[in-house]
């Protein structure tokens, strides 16, 4: 029974509270994608819990809230944790006289102890959903917070010494979470230098390790760089635009190995900018190229209509 009850404590104002933090916080920006120590765990949950335990406490000990709803059942709450306590210290067992009647007063003591903290459980993990929600949302502002007003600058603060330490730091480099919200929908544009070769595209996906490490990045749209047409192209003396060595890959996504990646670089693209001019693909693929243009989008039923 006693292993039953500390299970029940260490799940209920521990593990659950800072699953239920994250839960929530998720709901604005996913938290660390590796696993973690039980200790980092149990670490992590008690700093979480703290200020919803502290305040779930004075709203029931301290406001009429705590006695709603009124339970009669069993004996009275200070009456149900004595009994429940005694139970479960180790000591000699005393035969009651009448054992069917101790075992009834038994059992409505740990239903009771069990309710009075189902009550408390309930309003720990409703203010964790809520503290969880609340950092979400201050996180998400990051890159709206000024210098230049104390407010955002107490907030970016805080962020940068609590909020953001359960935040990858792929999270933060690869998406636009840092930006500023009117800049939210800019696309991630990667220039990476892997196996002595130069790629670049869109940056889409990217996959961690159980320790947090990165193991390979996908790209749409990837191009690869011609070094050597451009050192031939130099030793002919012809000069064309950089821009017309990079070849277009086939396939929809790239996936480069983060082992091989020796650089990279981020850009952060408006979708403003991510049309190609008909000067461009010239520039790319030569000016021998045929282009065709593709005709105009067309709302017509071409089924029903004339």
């Amino acid at each position: 029974m006693s292993a039953l009850v500390a299970g029940f404590l260490l799940i209920g104002y521990l593990l659950a509270p800072g699953v239920i933090y994250r839960l929530f916080f998720s709901a604005y920006i996913p938290a660390r994608r590796y696993q973690r120590t039980r200790t980092e765990e149990v670490v992590f949950s008690l700093l979480v819990t703290i200020a919803p335990f502290v305040l779930s406490w004075i709203l029931l000990v301290h406001t009429p809230l705590g006695n709603l709803p009124n339970l009669s059942i069993g004996p009275s709450k200070a009456e149900a944790y004595r009994i429940v306590f005694r139970s479960l210290l180790p000591g000699p067992e005393l035969t009651p006289p009448n054992p069917l009647s101790a075992r009834v007063h038994l059992a409505d003591s740990y239903l009771r102890a069990f309710l009075e903290q189902g009550r408390f459980l309930f309003l720990l993990w409703l203010f964790c959903a809520l503290e969880g929600w609340a950092s979400g949302l201050i996180v998400s502002r990051y890159g709206d917070y000024s210098t230049n007003q104390r407010m955002h600058r107490l907030l970016k603060r805080f962020c940068d010494d609590f909020l953001l330490t359960y935040v990858s730091e792929w999270e933060l480099l690869f998406t636009t979470r840092s930006l500023p919200r009117s800049q939210q929908d800019f696309d991630v544009e990667i220039d990476a230098l892997a196996a002595g070769i130069l790629y670049r595209g869109k940056l889409v996906d990217w996959f961690l390790d159980q320790d947090g490490k990165l193991e390979g990045i996908f790209l749409e749209r990837a191009a690869r760089y011609q070094q050597a047409e451009l050192e031939r192209d130099r030793e002919r003396g012809a000069e064309k635009p950089r821009e017309s060595y990079w070849r277009t890959i086939p396939g929809a996504k790239l996936y480069l190995v983060a082992s091989t990646i020796a650089n990279y670089n981020i850009r952060y693209a408006s979708p403003a900018q991510q049309d190609t001019t008909l000067a461009q693909l010239r520039a790319r693929f030569g000016g021998e190229a045929t282009i065709t243009q593709l005709p105009p989008d067309s709302f017509d039923d071409p089924i029903n209509s004339p």
